[in-house]
């Protein structure tokens, strides 16, 4: 502040004081007073469904991150988009209402990194896209890759590799064993998801060698695509290769899983206008690396296969 061409008593610069971090209204004007200092710590609540729980207790706030946290997330906390029915990537904790999960994890250490607030919101998967880009998220973490299409409207912070599966019924009685072999079936998937648009490119990919398309039925979420298998209706279906092992557990071995190698990755989802955001969320991921806690977050998760020596932006395939 420059100096006043007169001394103002103690009272006076009380007062001032005052009226400076209330403004009009009565409103508290803190928030954006402090954009460049760290805020005050916060430790979030660890669910008891969080089986990397004890990683968590152990990481603390970065006050170099922290001084570079968003004035606004800084103020109420950070907002993350997910949807649940994606195990082990996100679903409900025992109580029904909680988050937990690897992605939820991984969330709860960044927000932790930065001594702020995290607030976890299942969304509808359709909502989530629309809701990073117009404010209502800070960003979307709910086990999704990092595709070019995507990338039409969010940055992607890939945290995480993530390889296909094809979903069948216990014992593969149409035998499928690679994308070539799905076509003339019909297969039950994630509408609007990635697997829509990668079955879609096989459906093209099988007219294009002369064979009969696949006939592909969409669903909202996950347990009403693998409803349509486990009903018959259906003769395979497509998800996260982790997500499909976890399916045919909880199924007892009802439906079982086969590993699509690819090199696609898992990314947190971020407004492409928020640069910041972008590179502090970047910083923060590969500061988990470094510091070990990143690998055991996903050990915890059985999850290891995943992992990343580097965090990067928009280098999925």
């Amino acid at each position: 502040m420059k100096n006043a061409p007169f001394r103002l008593t103690a009272l006076a610069v009380v007062a001032l004081g005052s009226l400076l971090l209330t403004g009009c209204g009565g409103q508290s004007l803190a928030g954006a007073a402090d954009a460049g200092a760290p805020a005050a710590a916060v430790k979030n609540t660890i669910p008891s469904g969080d089986l990397a729980g004890s990683v968590l207790k152990g990481i603390t706030q970065n006050a170099d991150f922290a001084a570079r946290v968003p004035a606004n997330i800084k103020t109420n906390g950070l907002k993350v988009a997910t949807a649940d029915g994606y195990p082990p990537m996100e679903m409900f904790d025992t109580d029904g209402k909680t988050m937990v999960g690897v992605d939820m994890s991984l969330v709860r250490a960044i927000a932790d990194s930065w001594g702020v607030k995290v607030e976890i919101i299942n969304s509808d998967v359709n909502s989530m896209m629309p809701g990073v880009a117009s404010g209502r998220f800070d960003v979307l973490a709910s086990g999704f890759n990092d595709t070019e299409v995507r990338r039409e409207k969010a940055s992607f912070v890939d945290y995480a590799r993530s390889s296909g599966a094809i979903i069948v019924a216990k014992g593969n009685p149409e035998g499928i064993t690679a994308p070539t072999d799905l076509c003339g079936h019909t297969m039950a998937v994630l509408d609007n998801g990635y697997y829509m648009q990668l079955t879609t490119t096989f459906s093209e990919d099988c007219v294009a060698a002369g064979q009969a398309p696949i006939e592909i039925l969409g669903f909202a979420n996950d347990p009403e695509a693998l409803l349509q298998l486990q009903s018959g209706r259906a003769q395979a279906g497509m998800n996260d290769y982790p997500v499909g092992v976890f399916r045919a557990k909880e199924a007892g071995g009802a439906i079982e899983a086969i590993e699509i190698p690819g090199n696609s990755l898992f990314g947190i989802a971020v407004d492409p206008k928020n640069t910041e955001l972008i590179t502090l969320i970047q910083d923060t991921v590969n500061q988990l690396i470094a510091d070990g806690d990143y690998d055991k977050i996903l050990a915890a998760w059985d999850l290891s296969g995943m992992a990343v020596t580097e965090a990067t932006v928009n280098q999925g395939k």
